[in-house]
C-alpha cells in the first residue's frame, strides 16, 4: 500500500476521533460513560466513510499455470469419405479431445476447414472444396504469441486457394501432420485444370492449356481430346511414366459463331483404371464480334494511367489505349468511351468534339486539373477555384441505383487527392461515394454518374485511385474486387444503347467449383431500384421436360436465385417481373463435376514435405498412441506457470457501506433509549 494511503488514514482516525469527540463532549448533557460510547459509535462511522472515501487498495499476486494449447484442425471436406475410414477419423479424434493425461496437460481445441475455417463442431465430411491453407491464416492471426502445436489430419488434397506448402511457411507454430486416406499409387489419369478465355472474338483462334495429371508407376498411354458437342475438334496422343506424370497439352481452337460455346476435354481411361470421374472436364466461352475500346486521354503522366489500363483489361472483352492530349492523330469515335485524365485547356478541341458527338466519357479531375477551364466547358458541374488540394475518403452511398453493385469494403481505403473548394453539381446526380475530409461527411460527391437522353457521363473528383487498387491487393491478395466493381462502371458508360429497366446476369456454364447464381436488377420508370416488385424464374430441364418456378429473393441492391438444388443438367429460363411485361430469357449448363471426388489417394508427397520442413514426424491413424505418447513426453509443450498482478480494494465497499448502517442505526436506537430523541 503506498505511504501517502497509510498516511491519508492515519489522518482520517484522528479527524473522526476529533468530531466525535467534540460532539458529545463539547456540551455534554448525560452520563459520561454515555457520551464516550456515542462518541466511539459516531468516530467509527465517521471513520468509516472516511475510508470510503479513500478506498485504499493493497497488490495482490497471483500465480497460476498456463497450458499449451493443442490444435487439432480435421478436414472436413468429402474427399475424406471416398480416401478413408470417416468413423476411424472420428474415433482418433475423439480418443485426443477425451485422454485426461492430453487434457491435464494441454488444452484442446478442435478445428474444421474446407473452403473456410470452422470451430468446435463435429467433422461431417460434407464440404465440397478444400482450402487447407485457409486453417493456417486464420489460427495465425489468432494464435500469434503463443504455443500451440497443431495436428493436421488431412489427405492433402486442396482444391482452392493458395499452394497450403506456401501458407504454412509463415504459420510460427509446429506443425503435426496425420495422412487420411490410401497412400497406394493407383493407376489414374485426370484433368486437373483448364486454362482457357472466357471470351473469344468470331474468326478468331484461341489459346487453350490442358493439365493432366497421372498417378501409377508403370508407364501408361491415352488419347486427348477436345469436343465441341459430338464432333473432336483436337486430339493428341500423351505419354506418362512415374517419374513424367503430368503434361501441359497447349492448342488453338477456331472461333467460327457469335455466341456461348460449351467445350469437353477428355483423356480416355485406362483399361484397369477405377477413378474415371476425373477423367473429363467441361469449359465455356462467349464469342464475340469485338471488343470495346476505351481510350485514357491525359497530359501528365501518373501511377492512375497504368491501374486504369490494368483495372479495365482484366475483362478480355476490353481494350485500352493511352493517348497523350498532344498527340492528335486519334479519333475520339474509334471509342466506345473516353477517359478524361486531369484535363486542362488542351483538351479544348477534345470537349467540342465529344459534346458535339453526344459521346460517353469519365473525367476524373486532381492537382493538376485546370477548372477555370472546365468550368467553361462543363455546363452542369461548377467547382470553387481556391489553387489548394485536400485529401478526401470515400463513403459509400447505400441508395445508389443505376446499375447493380458488387460487395466492395472501402472502410480501409487511402485518401485521395481531391481539389479544395465547394463543388455544384446542377443536374441531379446518382452517387456512389461521398467525399470525407477529416473524419467529417462533407455530402459532396465524390465519384458521381449524369445520364441524359444520349449521353453518360461519370466524374470522380479526386487523383490517386492507384493507391485504392494496391489497398484491395494488400487486402485481399488479388485486384478481382477492385477490377469487378471498376469494370461494371466502364461496362455502364461504354455501351451503346442507354440503361434497361430489367437486367439479369448467370454464367453459361456452373461446373460445381462456384456458386450457382442468376442476379438481376429491376429499375421503375424513374429508374430508380425497386425493392418491392415480384420476380420470378421459369426454368424448364432440357432433358426431362420437368419445370420449375422459383422467386427471386432481394439480397441488398440486386435479386438473385440459388441454383444448387437443381440436379445436373442443361436449362433454359425464363425471368419476367410480374405485372411490368419485362422478361429475359437464356440458357444454361449445370455440370456433375466434383472436385472433390477427383482424388484417387492422399497426397502423401506434400504432407511428408510438411513434416520436414516442420520438423516434425509423419503420422497415420494407426498411429494415435504413438502420436499421443510422443505429444506427452515431449519438453517442448510444457506448461507454463505466470503470475498476474491486481490491484484490489482492502475492504469491500459493501461491507463497508453495511457497517456504516449499523452504526447509525445503533447509535440511533441508543440515543432513542436513553430520551435524547
Amino acid at each position: 500500500m503506498p505511504t501517502s494511503t497509510v498516511l491519508l488514514i492515519i489522518l482520517a482516525l484522528f479527524v473522526s476521533i476529533a468530531i466525535g469527540t467534540f460532539q458529545y463532549f463539547h456540551e455534554p448533557k448525560g452520563k459520561l460513560s454515555q457520551n464516550a460510547i456515542f462518541a466511539a459509535l459516531r468516530s467509527l462511522t465517521i471513520f468509516a466513510l472516511l475510508l470510503l472515501a479513500i478506498n485504499p487498495k493493497v497488490r495482490n499476486t497471483e500465480y497460476f499455470t498456463e497450458k499449451p494449447e493443442l490444435i487439432l484442425a480435421v478436414d472436413n471436406s468429402s474427399s475424406i469419405a471416398e480416401l478413408s475410414d470417416t468413423s476411424r477419423v472420428k474415433n482418433f479424434v475423439n480418443k485426443l479431445r477425451k485422454d485426461k493425461e492430453i487434457n491435464n496437460r494441454f488444452d484442446v481445441q478442435l478445428y474444421t476447414f474446407g473452403r473456410e475455417t470452422g470451430t468446435g463442431k463435429a467433422p461431417d465430411f460434407r464440404e465440397n472444396q478444400t482450402n487447407i491453407s485457409t486453417i493456417f491464416k486464420d489460427l495465425k492471426s489468432l494464435k500469434r504469441g503463443q504455443r500451440a502445436p497443431t495436428i493436421l489430419m488431412t489427405d492433402g488434397n486442396q482444391t482452392v486457394g493458395q499452394e497450403f506448402s506456401y501458407g504454412i511457411a509463415g504459420y510460427e507454430q509446429p506443425v503435426i501432420p496425420v495422412v487420411l486416406g490410401d497412400t497406394a499409387k493407383i493407376k489414374d489419369l485426370a484433368v486437373t485444370r483448364i486454362n482457357a478465355n472466357k471470351y473469344a472474338f468470331l474468326n478468331n483462334r484461341f489459346p487453350v492449356e490442358v493439365i493432366l495429371r497421372y498417378s501409377g508407376k508403370e508407364p501408361a498411354e491415352s488419347i486427348l481430346r477436345i469436343k465441341s458437342g459430338n464432333t473432336v475438334v483436337f486430339s493428341k496422343k500423351v505419354n506418362f511414366s512415374q517419374s513424367e506424370n503430368s503434361a501441359v497439352i497447349q492448342t488453338d481452337l477456331p472461333a467460327t459463331s457469335i455466341g456461348t460455346r460449351v467445350y469437353t476435354v477428355e483423356i480416355e481411361p485406362l483399361s484397369e483404371e477405377k477413378n474415371v470421374q476425373n477423367n473429363s472436364r467441361k469449359f465455356a466461352l462467349e464469342v464475340i464480334d469485338e471488343r470495346t475500346k476505351v481510350a485514357v486521354v491525359y497530359d501528365v503522366l501518373h501511377p492512375d494511367l497504368g491501374a486504369l489500363k490494368k483495372t479495365i483489361e482484366s475483362n478480355q472483352q476490353r481494350e485500352v489505349h493511352l493517348q497523350q492530349i498532344q498527340d492528335g492523330n486519334f479519333d475520339p469515335a474509334d471509342y466506345q468511351l473516353l477517359i478524361l485524365y486531369q484535363p486542362n485547356s488542351k483538351f479544348l478541341d477534345l470537349f467540342q468534339r465529344l459534346q458535339e458527338k453526344s459521346q460517353n466519357y469519365w473525367l476524373i479531375s486532381g492537382p493538376n486539373t485546370d477548372w477555370r477551364f472546365l468550368n467553361a466547358q462543363l455546363e452542369d458541374v461548377e467547382h470553387e477555384i481556391t489553387g489548394q488540394t485536400e485529401e478526401v475518403f470515400p463513403v459509400k452511398n447505400d441508395n445508389f441505383g443505376t446499375y447493380q453493385l458488387s460487395e466492395f469494403d472501402i472502410s480501409a481505403f487511402p485518401p485521395l487527392v481531391s481539389n479544395f473548394g465547394d463543388l455544384k453539381m446542377e443536374s441531379n446526380p446518382d452517387v456512389l461515394f461521398y467525399k470525407k475530409v477529416e473524419g467529417v461527411e462533407t455530402g459532396l460527391p465524390l465519384l458521381a454518374l449524369l445520364e441524359e437522353k444520349e449521353q453518360k457521363r461519370a466524374f470522380l473528383f479526386g487523383a490517386g485511385i492507384w493507391k485504392w487498387r494496391s489497398q484491395v491487393y494488400q487486402d485481399d491478395s488479388s485486384f478481382e474486387s477492385f477490377d469487378e466493381y471498376f469494370g461494371k462502371l466502364v461496362q455502364f458508360l461504354a455501351a451503346q444503347q442507354m440503361r434497361q429497366r430489367f437486367a439479369v446476369s448467370y454464367e453459361p456454364l456452373y461446373n460445381g467449383e462456384q456458386e450457382p447464381l442468376i442476379s438481376a436488377e429491376y429499375f421503375d420508370k424513374n429508374y430508380v431500384f425497386d425493392p418491392g416488385k415480384e420476380l420470378v424464374l421459369r426454368i424448364t430441364n432440357k432433358e426431362t421436360g420437368e419445370k420449375r418456378q422459383i422467386p427471386f429473393r432481394l439480397a441488398e441492391r440486386h435479386y438473385d436465385v440459388d441454383l444448387s438444388s437443381l440436379p445436373a443438367g442443361e436449362y433454359e429460363f425464363n425471368a419476367y417481373v410480374e405485372g411490368e411485361g419485362l422478361a429475359k430469357t437464356g440458357s444454361f449448363e449445370i455440370l456433375s463435376f466434383d472436385m472433390e471426388k477427383q482424388f484417387t489417394g492422399a497426397n502423401l508427397e506434400e504432407l511428408q514435405m510438411i513434416a520436414t520442413q516442420k520438423e516434425q514426424k509423419l503420422y497415420f491413424l494407426e498411429d494415435a498412441d504413438q502420436l499421443r505418447n510422443d505429444l506427452l513426453s515431449s519438453n517442448s509443450y510444457l506448461p507454463v506457470q505466470k503470475s498476474r498482478q491486481n490491484n484490489v480494494s482492502l475492504i469491500d465497499w459493501y461491507y463497508l457501506l453495511g457497517i456504516i448502517i449499523l452504526l447509525l442505526s445503533l447509535e440511533w436506537f441508543l440515543r432513542k433509549y436513553r430520551g435524547y430523541i
